[in-house]
Protein backbone atom coordinates (compact mmCIF):
# COMPACT_ATOMS: atom_id res chain seq x y z
CA UNK A 1 0.00 0.00 0.00
CA UNK A 2 1.34 3.42 -0.97
CA UNK A 3 2.18 5.97 1.70
CA UNK A 4 -0.16 8.95 1.77
CA UNK A 5 1.50 12.31 1.07
CA UNK A 6 0.60 15.31 3.23
CA UNK A 7 1.73 18.94 3.39
CA UNK A 8 2.83 20.24 6.78
CA UNK A 9 4.35 23.61 5.90
CA UNK A 10 4.68 26.22 3.17
CA UNK A 11 6.34 29.57 2.57
CA UNK A 12 6.99 32.02 -0.24
CA UNK A 13 8.44 35.31 -1.43
CA UNK A 14 6.61 37.00 -4.29
CA UNK A 15 6.26 40.59 -5.54
CA UNK A 16 4.96 42.72 -2.62
CA UNK A 17 4.38 39.48 -0.68
CA UNK A 18 6.87 38.60 2.04
CA UNK A 19 4.97 35.76 3.73
CA UNK A 20 1.89 33.54 3.62
CA UNK A 21 -0.20 35.97 5.69
CA UNK A 22 0.29 38.69 3.06
CA UNK A 23 -0.38 36.18 0.28
CA UNK A 24 -3.72 35.26 1.86
CA UNK A 25 -4.78 38.94 1.87
CA UNK A 26 -3.78 39.32 -1.79
CA UNK A 27 -5.77 36.22 -2.78
CA UNK A 28 -8.83 37.05 -0.73
CA UNK A 29 -9.06 40.64 -1.97
CA UNK A 30 -7.82 40.16 -5.54
CA UNK A 31 -4.93 42.60 -5.07
CA UNK A 32 -2.57 43.14 -8.00
CA UNK A 33 1.10 43.05 -6.96
CA UNK A 34 2.55 44.04 -10.32
CA UNK A 35 4.72 47.11 -10.97
CA UNK A 36 5.90 49.14 -13.95
CA UNK A 37 9.67 49.07 -14.40
CA UNK A 38 11.06 51.78 -16.66
CA UNK A 39 13.98 51.44 -19.06
CA UNK A 40 14.02 47.64 -19.02
CA UNK A 41 13.13 47.01 -22.68
CA UNK A 42 15.60 46.71 -25.59
CA UNK A 43 14.80 50.31 -26.56
CA UNK A 44 14.54 51.46 -22.95
CA UNK A 45 10.80 50.80 -22.85
CA UNK A 46 8.84 50.26 -19.66
CA UNK A 47 7.51 46.82 -18.78
CA UNK A 48 4.83 45.58 -16.41
CA UNK A 49 6.60 43.15 -14.06
CA UNK A 50 6.20 41.23 -10.86
CA UNK A 51 9.37 42.33 -9.12
CA UNK A 52 10.56 42.00 -5.52
CA UNK A 53 11.79 45.43 -4.56
CA UNK A 54 12.54 44.78 -0.88
CA UNK A 55 16.10 43.92 0.07
CA UNK A 56 16.53 40.30 1.09
CA UNK A 57 17.78 39.81 4.63
CA UNK A 58 19.64 36.76 3.38
CA UNK A 59 21.80 38.95 1.14
CA UNK A 60 23.39 40.42 4.28
CA UNK A 61 24.33 37.07 5.78
CA UNK A 62 28.06 36.45 5.55
CA UNK A 63 27.60 32.68 5.19
CA UNK A 64 25.53 33.29 2.05
CA UNK A 65 28.17 35.36 0.31
CA UNK A 66 28.50 34.21 -3.29
CA UNK A 67 25.00 32.67 -3.46
CA UNK A 68 22.90 33.53 -6.54
CA UNK A 69 19.78 35.62 -5.97
CA UNK A 70 17.49 32.68 -6.78
CA UNK A 71 19.06 30.65 -3.97
CA UNK A 72 18.57 33.55 -1.54
CA UNK A 73 14.90 33.76 -2.53
CA UNK A 74 14.56 30.01 -2.11
CA UNK A 75 16.15 30.13 1.34
CA UNK A 76 13.79 32.95 2.38
CA UNK A 77 10.76 30.90 1.30
CA UNK A 78 12.12 27.74 2.89
CA UNK A 79 12.61 29.50 6.26
CA UNK A 80 8.89 30.16 6.48
CA UNK A 81 7.95 26.65 5.29
CA UNK A 82 10.28 24.88 7.72
CA UNK A 83 9.19 27.05 10.62
CA UNK A 84 5.53 26.34 9.89
CA UNK A 85 6.29 22.60 9.69
CA UNK A 86 8.21 22.84 12.97
CA UNK A 87 11.39 21.43 11.46
CA UNK A 88 14.75 22.22 13.03
CA UNK A 89 17.14 19.34 12.31
CA UNK A 90 15.10 16.38 11.06
CA UNK A 91 16.51 12.89 11.62
CA UNK A 92 14.63 11.27 8.76
CA UNK A 93 15.36 10.23 5.19
CA UNK A 94 14.88 13.41 3.24
CA UNK A 95 14.95 14.91 -0.26
CA UNK A 96 15.34 18.55 -1.29
CA UNK A 97 13.93 19.13 -4.77
CA UNK A 98 13.84 22.64 -6.24
CA UNK A 99 12.75 23.58 -9.75
CA UNK A 100 13.68 26.56 -11.90
CA UNK A 101 13.60 27.86 -15.44
CA UNK A 102 15.69 31.04 -15.23
CA UNK A 103 17.85 30.67 -12.09
CA UNK A 104 21.41 32.02 -12.47
CA UNK A 105 20.74 33.77 -15.81
CA UNK A 106 21.36 37.25 -14.32
CA UNK A 107 24.64 36.08 -12.77
CA UNK A 108 25.76 34.50 -16.06
CA UNK A 109 25.01 37.70 -17.97
CA UNK A 110 26.80 39.84 -15.42
CA UNK A 111 29.92 37.66 -15.51
CA UNK A 112 29.98 37.65 -19.30
CA UNK A 113 29.66 41.44 -19.39
CA UNK A 114 32.55 41.93 -16.94
CA UNK A 115 34.76 39.47 -18.81
CA UNK A 116 34.16 40.98 -22.25
CA UNK A 117 34.52 44.56 -21.04
CA UNK A 118 37.98 43.88 -19.59
CA UNK A 119 36.75 43.96 -15.99
CA UNK A 120 38.01 40.48 -15.18
CA UNK A 121 39.26 41.66 -11.79
CA UNK A 122 35.64 42.32 -10.73
CA UNK A 123 34.56 38.72 -11.31
CA UNK A 124 34.05 36.91 -8.02
CA UNK A 125 35.94 33.72 -7.25
CA UNK A 126 32.53 32.37 -6.27
CA UNK A 127 31.17 32.92 -9.77
CA UNK A 128 31.39 29.27 -10.84
CA UNK A 129 28.96 28.44 -8.04
CA UNK A 130 26.80 31.53 -8.56
CA UNK A 131 26.24 30.57 -12.19
CA UNK A 132 25.67 26.87 -11.48
CA UNK A 133 21.94 26.19 -11.35
CA UNK A 134 22.42 23.41 -8.82
CA UNK A 135 23.42 26.11 -6.32
CA UNK A 136 19.68 26.61 -5.93
CA UNK A 137 18.72 23.32 -4.26
CA UNK A 138 22.15 22.50 -2.81
CA UNK A 139 22.31 25.99 -1.31
CA UNK A 140 18.93 25.52 0.37
CA UNK A 141 19.76 21.99 1.53
CA UNK A 142 23.09 22.85 3.08
CA UNK A 143 22.01 26.18 4.59
CA UNK A 144 19.43 24.33 6.69
CA UNK A 145 21.63 21.29 7.32
CA UNK A 146 19.46 19.00 5.20
CA UNK A 147 21.97 17.81 2.62
CA UNK A 148 24.19 15.45 4.59
CA UNK A 149 23.59 11.96 3.19
CA UNK A 150 20.23 12.91 1.69
CA UNK A 151 18.90 13.42 -1.84
CA UNK A 152 19.29 16.89 -3.40
CA UNK A 153 17.92 17.55 -6.90
CA UNK A 154 17.56 20.64 -9.08
CA UNK A 155 14.99 20.35 -11.89
CA UNK A 156 15.12 22.62 -14.93
CA UNK A 157 12.00 21.58 -16.81
CA UNK A 158 10.83 25.05 -17.79
CA UNK A 159 7.72 26.54 -16.19
CA UNK A 160 6.54 23.13 -15.01
CA UNK A 161 9.69 22.56 -12.92
CA UNK A 162 8.06 23.43 -9.59
CA UNK A 163 5.08 21.16 -10.24
CA UNK A 164 7.40 18.44 -11.52
CA UNK A 165 9.37 18.74 -8.26
CA UNK A 166 6.12 18.14 -6.36
CA UNK A 167 5.37 15.14 -8.59
CA UNK A 168 8.84 13.68 -7.95
CA UNK A 169 8.60 14.32 -4.22
CA UNK A 170 5.22 12.61 -4.02
CA UNK A 171 6.64 9.61 -5.89
CA UNK A 172 9.61 9.31 -3.50
CA UNK A 173 7.33 9.52 -0.47
CA UNK A 174 4.80 7.04 -1.79
CA UNK A 175 7.35 4.35 -2.59
CA UNK A 176 9.14 4.76 0.75
CA UNK A 177 12.44 6.14 -0.54
CA UNK A 178 12.20 9.13 1.83
CA UNK A 179 10.01 10.26 4.73
CA UNK A 180 10.07 14.00 4.00
CA UNK A 181 10.60 16.30 1.02
CA UNK A 182 11.43 19.99 0.91
CA UNK A 183 10.05 20.93 -2.49
CA UNK A 184 9.63 24.18 -4.40
CA UNK A 185 10.96 26.57 -7.03
CA UNK A 186 12.76 29.89 -7.38
CA UNK A 187 13.06 32.26 -10.33
CA UNK A 188 15.09 35.35 -11.24
CA UNK A 189 14.08 36.04 -14.86
CA UNK A 190 15.01 39.72 -15.15
CA UNK A 191 17.93 39.67 -17.55
CA UNK A 192 18.51 41.03 -21.05
CA UNK A 193 18.47 37.67 -22.86
CA UNK A 194 15.13 36.55 -21.44
CA UNK A 195 13.42 39.90 -21.97
CA UNK A 196 14.79 40.18 -25.54
CA UNK A 197 13.61 36.66 -26.42
CA UNK A 198 10.09 37.17 -25.11
CA UNK A 199 9.98 40.54 -26.87
CA UNK A 200 10.87 38.84 -30.17
CA UNK A 201 8.07 36.34 -29.57
CA UNK A 202 5.68 39.24 -28.88
CA UNK A 203 4.76 37.42 -25.66
CA UNK A 204 5.30 40.56 -23.57
CA UNK A 205 4.08 44.11 -24.16
CA UNK A 206 6.09 47.27 -23.57
CA UNK A 207 4.88 50.75 -22.61
CA UNK A 208 1.49 49.62 -21.34
CA UNK A 209 -0.27 50.08 -18.02
CA UNK A 210 -0.95 47.46 -15.37
CA UNK A 211 -4.05 45.57 -16.46
CA UNK A 212 -3.31 45.94 -20.18
CA UNK A 213 -1.16 42.81 -20.38
CA UNK A 214 -1.09 39.32 -18.89
CA UNK A 215 -4.88 38.98 -18.65
CA UNK A 216 -5.93 35.37 -17.95
CA UNK A 217 -8.81 34.00 -20.01
CA UNK A 218 -9.11 36.90 -22.45
CA UNK A 219 -8.88 36.77 -26.25
CA UNK A 220 -7.64 40.37 -26.08
CA UNK A 221 -4.48 39.45 -24.20
CA UNK A 222 -1.99 36.94 -25.71
CA UNK A 223 0.80 38.25 -23.47
CA UNK A 224 2.06 37.58 -19.96
CA UNK A 225 3.68 39.43 -17.06
CA UNK A 226 7.19 38.31 -16.10
CA UNK A 227 7.55 37.78 -12.35
CA UNK A 228 10.20 36.58 -9.94
CA UNK A 229 9.96 34.85 -6.59
CA UNK A 230 10.21 31.59 -4.70
CA UNK A 231 7.81 29.13 -3.09
CA UNK A 232 8.55 26.07 -0.94
CA UNK A 233 6.40 23.37 0.67
CA UNK A 234 7.17 20.61 3.17
CA UNK A 235 5.80 17.21 2.15
CA UNK A 236 5.79 14.20 4.47
CA UNK A 237 4.26 10.79 4.67
CA UNK A 238 1.07 10.81 6.72
CA UNK A 239 2.71 8.33 9.09
CA UNK A 240 5.68 10.64 9.69
CA UNK A 241 3.41 13.66 10.23
CA UNK A 242 1.26 11.79 12.75
CA UNK A 243 4.35 10.50 14.52
CA UNK A 244 5.39 14.07 15.30
CA UNK A 245 1.85 15.40 15.80
CA UNK A 246 2.14 17.78 12.85
CA UNK A 247 -0.73 19.88 11.56
CA UNK A 248 -1.73 18.65 8.09
CA UNK A 249 -2.75 21.42 5.69
CA UNK A 250 -3.71 19.12 2.85
CA UNK A 251 -3.25 15.76 1.15
CA UNK A 252 -1.71 15.29 -2.30
CA UNK A 253 -4.25 12.83 -3.62
CA UNK A 254 -3.45 12.98 -7.33
CA UNK A 255 -0.50 13.77 -9.57
CA UNK A 256 0.32 13.07 -13.19
CA UNK A 257 2.95 14.33 -15.64
CA UNK A 258 3.98 13.81 -19.26
CA UNK A 259 5.57 15.56 -22.25
CA UNK A 260 4.03 16.83 -25.49
CA UNK A 261 6.67 15.10 -27.61
CA UNK A 262 6.94 17.91 -30.15
CA UNK A 263 9.65 20.45 -31.02
CA UNK A 264 11.19 22.53 -28.22
CA UNK A 265 9.91 25.57 -30.11
CA UNK A 266 6.33 24.34 -30.30
CA UNK A 267 3.61 22.98 -28.02
CA UNK A 268 0.77 20.51 -28.32
CA UNK A 269 -1.74 22.92 -29.85
CA UNK A 270 -4.74 20.80 -28.90
CA UNK A 271 -3.66 20.42 -25.28
CA UNK A 272 -4.38 16.68 -25.40
CA UNK A 273 -1.29 15.70 -23.40
CA UNK A 274 -2.11 18.25 -20.69
CA UNK A 275 -5.63 16.84 -20.67
CA UNK A 276 -4.23 13.35 -20.11
CA UNK A 277 -2.49 14.52 -16.93
CA UNK A 278 -5.69 16.28 -15.85
CA UNK A 279 -7.80 13.19 -16.44
CA UNK A 280 -5.32 10.86 -14.74
CA UNK A 281 -4.71 13.04 -11.66
CA UNK A 282 -8.37 13.89 -11.11
CA UNK A 283 -9.77 10.43 -11.81
CA UNK A 284 -13.28 10.12 -10.38
CA UNK A 285 -12.81 12.74 -7.64
CA UNK A 286 -15.33 15.53 -7.36
CA UNK A 287 -13.25 18.67 -7.91
CA UNK A 288 -14.41 21.86 -6.17
CA UNK A 289 -12.50 24.07 -8.63
CA UNK A 290 -9.47 24.20 -10.92
CA UNK A 291 -6.51 26.43 -10.04
CA UNK A 292 -5.32 27.06 -13.58
CA UNK A 293 -1.94 27.95 -15.08
CA UNK A 294 -3.77 30.47 -17.34
CA UNK A 295 -1.43 33.45 -17.72
CA UNK A 296 -2.75 35.48 -20.62
CA UNK A 297 -1.29 33.56 -23.58
CA UNK A 298 -4.24 32.69 -25.77
CA UNK A 299 -3.40 29.13 -26.85
CA UNK A 300 -2.50 27.96 -23.36
CA UNK A 301 -5.53 29.63 -21.78
CA UNK A 302 -7.82 28.20 -24.46
CA UNK A 303 -6.53 24.67 -23.80
CA UNK A 304 -6.93 25.21 -20.07
CA UNK A 305 -10.58 26.18 -20.44
CA UNK A 306 -11.29 23.40 -22.95
CA UNK A 307 -9.73 20.69 -20.79
CA UNK A 308 -11.49 21.92 -17.68
CA UNK A 309 -14.87 21.93 -19.43
CA UNK A 310 -14.28 18.49 -20.96
CA UNK A 311 -13.38 16.81 -17.67
CA UNK A 312 -15.42 18.74 -15.09
CA UNK A 313 -18.20 20.49 -17.02
CA UNK A 314 -19.59 24.02 -16.99
CA UNK A 315 -20.83 23.82 -13.39
CA UNK A 316 -17.31 23.53 -11.87
CA UNK A 317 -15.49 26.84 -11.31
CA UNK A 318 -12.02 27.64 -12.61
CA UNK A 319 -9.68 30.46 -11.58
CA UNK A 320 -6.19 31.84 -12.19
CA UNK A 321 -4.09 33.87 -9.74
CA UNK A 322 -1.80 35.27 -12.48
CA UNK A 323 -3.67 38.58 -12.67
CA UNK A 324 -2.48 39.19 -9.11
CA UNK A 325 1.11 37.92 -9.13
CA UNK A 326 2.03 37.69 -12.81
CA UNK A 327 3.79 34.58 -14.10
CA UNK A 328 6.84 33.56 -12.01
CA UNK A 329 7.70 30.67 -14.34
CA UNK A 330 8.50 27.47 -12.34
CA UNK A 331 7.29 29.10 -9.12
CA UNK A 332 3.78 29.30 -10.59
CA UNK A 333 2.75 25.70 -9.90
CA UNK A 334 4.03 25.81 -6.31
CA UNK A 335 2.39 29.20 -5.69
CA UNK A 336 -0.85 27.80 -7.11
CA UNK A 337 -0.57 24.87 -4.70
CA UNK A 338 0.04 27.18 -1.74
CA UNK A 339 -2.93 29.33 -2.76
CA UNK A 340 -4.98 26.12 -2.88
CA UNK A 341 -3.86 25.14 0.63
CA UNK A 342 -4.96 28.57 1.86
CA UNK A 343 -8.22 28.03 0.01
CA UNK A 344 -8.79 24.69 1.77
CA UNK A 345 -8.00 26.23 5.14
CA UNK A 346 -10.00 29.44 4.82
CA UNK A 347 -12.89 28.24 2.64
CA UNK A 348 -12.68 30.64 -0.30
CA UNK A 349 -11.82 30.55 -4.00
CA UNK A 350 -9.59 33.45 -5.14
CA UNK A 351 -10.87 35.44 -8.12
CA UNK A 352 -9.41 35.77 -11.60
CA UNK A 353 -8.50 39.46 -11.87
CA UNK A 354 -7.41 41.92 -14.58
CA UNK A 355 -9.44 40.30 -17.34
CA UNK A 356 -12.44 41.17 -19.51
CA UNK A 357 -13.02 37.40 -20.10
CA UNK A 358 -13.72 38.01 -23.78
CA UNK A 359 -14.15 34.70 -25.60
CA UNK A 360 -14.56 32.79 -22.34
CA UNK A 361 -18.12 33.75 -21.48
CA UNK A 362 -19.14 30.06 -21.58
CA UNK A 363 -16.62 29.10 -18.87
CA UNK A 364 -17.45 29.24 -15.14
CA UNK A 365 -14.57 31.56 -14.24
CA UNK A 366 -14.46 32.89 -10.67
CA UNK A 367 -14.61 36.68 -11.06
CA UNK A 368 -15.12 37.61 -7.41
CA UNK A 369 -13.96 35.91 -4.23
CA UNK A 370 -16.24 32.93 -3.69
CA UNK A 371 -16.81 31.42 -0.24
CA UNK A 372 -17.36 27.69 -0.35
CA UNK A 373 -16.74 24.37 1.40
CA UNK A 374 -13.71 23.21 -0.55
CA UNK A 375 -12.65 19.56 -0.69
CA UNK A 376 -10.53 18.88 -3.81
CA UNK A 377 -8.62 21.28 -6.07
CA UNK A 378 -6.97 20.49 -9.42
CA UNK A 379 -3.79 22.48 -10.16
CA UNK A 380 -2.45 22.58 -13.71
CA UNK A 381 0.96 23.42 -15.14
CA UNK A 382 2.71 23.46 -18.51
CA UNK A 383 6.26 24.40 -19.39
CA UNK A 384 8.81 25.04 -22.11
CA UNK A 385 9.92 21.80 -23.72
CA UNK A 386 6.42 20.36 -23.49
CA UNK A 387 6.16 19.18 -19.89
CA UNK A 388 2.60 18.94 -18.55
CA UNK A 389 1.53 18.41 -14.97
CA UNK A 390 -1.65 18.21 -12.92
CA UNK A 391 -1.78 17.91 -9.13
CA UNK A 392 -4.81 17.38 -6.91
CA UNK A 393 -4.74 18.64 -3.32
CA UNK A 394 -7.49 17.58 -0.92
CA UNK A 395 -8.77 18.34 2.55
CA UNK A 396 -8.78 14.64 3.45
CA UNK A 397 -6.79 11.69 2.17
Amino acid sequence: MKNKTVITGFGLRLPKIQNVVQFEKVLRNGICTQSIVTGIGPKRESLVCGIIEEELEEARERKLRGYPRAALLGIAAAKEALEQAQIASPKVRLAVIIGTSTSSLPEIEQCSYLYKSNQYNKISAFNAGMTNIHSLSSGIANYFGLGDGNLVFTLTNGCSSGSDAIFLGKTLLENGTVDMCIVGAAETPFCDSAIASFAKQKAIKFNVNIGETGNPFSKNSNSFVISEGAAVIVMETEQQAHKENKHIYGYLTGAAANNDGVSIHEMDENGKRLYQTFDQAVGSRKITYTNSLALGLDLQDENEAKNHMKKLGAHTPITSIKGMIGHPFAVSGVAQLISSLISLRDHFIPPTTLSDFKGYEHVNIVKETMHSDIQNIAITSHGYGGNNNTIVVSKVG
